[in-house]
């Protein structure tokens, strides 16, 4: 294994992004980033891994919900189930900090590049995205690992449940954000970074197509590469 030195900017978080050889080489060489949708992840992450909260902020009722008696009928629910709201679509493109552990970063690629700083690179790929579709806006940060609170609302859009009652009532996650997530494990101990790009479509409406583009080499350093 081969280890080059920290470039990271002074004040900004030590990240990473692992990969294979082949990604790890291109985003060195021209800067090269495959970011895909939260949609392709849903997929990925229902068929491997198990975690059905990818783009998601959900909550479970263990506290009951006892709704107020003017409605047509008493309504009580409790239990383990999960009641949230999807976030709208977005590309992801994702990193890592310093705690992850050997075995998984080699089941990610083995070949790791530093990030000079991810608000540098998070502006970039705002400015790079642009040019390949409509983008609103924005986030970066460190993912959470928790569920969100949920409201009553008479306001339908985006609600998980309506409720009886004149007017209806509606149930609905509240201050849903993309860098939040369930806390299943084992993802709940990863130490995982994101920038999210929100488009007006997906390039082609399909979510299975990736958002390739290319921002300044300048941003990654080698850092750790697989021996074999």
């Amino acid at each position: 294994m081969t280890s080059r030195k920290l470039q990271t900017k002074f004040d900004r978080p030590i990240l990473f992004r692992t990969c294979d050889r082949y990604v790890y080489e291109s985003t060195l060489a021209t800067g090269s980033i495959w970011m895909r949708s939260s949609h392709y992840y849903q997929n990925i992450e229902d068929q491997t891994r198990q975690d059905r909260s990818e783009g998601v902020n959900t909550t479970q009722t263990l506290v009951p919900l006892h709704f107020a008696p003017d409605f047509a009928q008493h309504i009580s629910i409790e239990g383990p189930g999960t009641i949230g709201q999807e976030i709208i679509p977005h590309y992801i493109a994702s990193m890592h900090g310093i705690n992850i552990t050997e075995d998984l970063r080699h089941k990610f690629g083995g070949y790791t590049l530093g990030i000079v700083c991810i608000a540098d690179l998070a502006a970039e790929i705002l400015y790079q995205s642009s040019k390949v579709l409509a983008v609103s806006s924005y986030r970066f940060g460190q993912v959470a690992y928790q569920r969100t609170a949920l409201t009553q609302s008479f306001a339908p859009a985006g609600s998980a449940l309506q409720l009886t009652g004149t007017p209806s009532v509606y149930i609905k996650s509240i201050n849903t954000d993309v860098l939040r997530k369930d806390p299943v494990e084992p993802f709940i101990s990863q130490d995982e970074w994101r920038i999210a790009v929100f488009p007006s479509s997906y390039i082609n409406n399909d979510w299975s197509e990736p958002l390739k583009i290319n921002v300044d080499p300048k941003h990654f350093y080698r850092y750790l590469e697989r021996d074999y």
